[in-house]
């Protein structure tokens, strides 16, 4: 085979191997972006949204509510009877039996991430995330007051539904998982208030 030849065979191979990379690539890519905005989609959709949810550390379970409302999410444990209300700065702990309450600023707390999965809409375009026709997991190490935690996202697939939230650190787990999903809920606006309940 003549020396020309020879070198016109390999560029062909090499434009043919580019063309494949980029075509791959290109794929990828596209995937990714149709996960993110199916996410991105579904999240901006929370609004008036309602759950049932189980909260568990590895040796004790909760059961509650969840409320979402104009950037504020409320959080009713069962039992004990409780509240926590989170707006994207400050949050309220509210402890009906004790009739106490107290702020705090949501901005290196952990609680921090309800805000942020249900509320960030950009939140999700920096995890690793894998699917498959059940589910859609993400997956992210995020720091939160100087402790790596481990963040799993969970979503149900077709059709996309947050199922469980795992955040693990060293010495900790918790694992949050959701039900009985309602969309569309009219709300009070004083369930989402801020003004105190209990004065001393």
């Amino acid at each position: 085979m003549p020396a020309k030849d020879k070198f016109l065979k390999k560029q062909y191979n090499l434009l043919l191997l580019v063309i494949i990379f980029f075509i791959i690539l290109f794929s990828t890519n596209t995937i990714a972006e149709q996960v993110d905005s199916k996410v991105i989609n579904y999240i901006k959709n929370l609004n008036f949204f309602s759950s049932k949810f189980i909260q568990s550390n590895g040796t004790s379970l909760e059961e509650g509510n969840i409320y979402i409302k104009d950037a504020r999410i409320r959080l009713d444990y069962l039992s004990p009877d409780r509240t926590l209300l989170i707006s994207k700065k400050k949050g309220v702990y509210i402890n009906h039996e004790l009739k106490e309450q107290s702020f705090f600023s949501t901005e290196k707390n952990i609680v921090r991430l309800f805000y942020d999965i249900f509320l960030d809409y950009s939140f999700f375009s920096s995890f690793v995330f894998k699917e498959n026709n059940k589910e859609i997991v993400f997956e992210k190490k995020i720091i939160i007051d100087s402790k790596v935690t481990n963040l799993k996202i969970f979503f149900e697939n077709k059709p996309l539904l947050l199922r469980k939230i795992i955040a693990k650190t060293e010495n900790e787990l918790i694992s949050i998982s959701f039900s009985e999903h309602n969309y569309n809920n009219a709300f009070d606006e004083s369930l989402f208030s801020f003004v105190p309940m209990y004065l001393d």
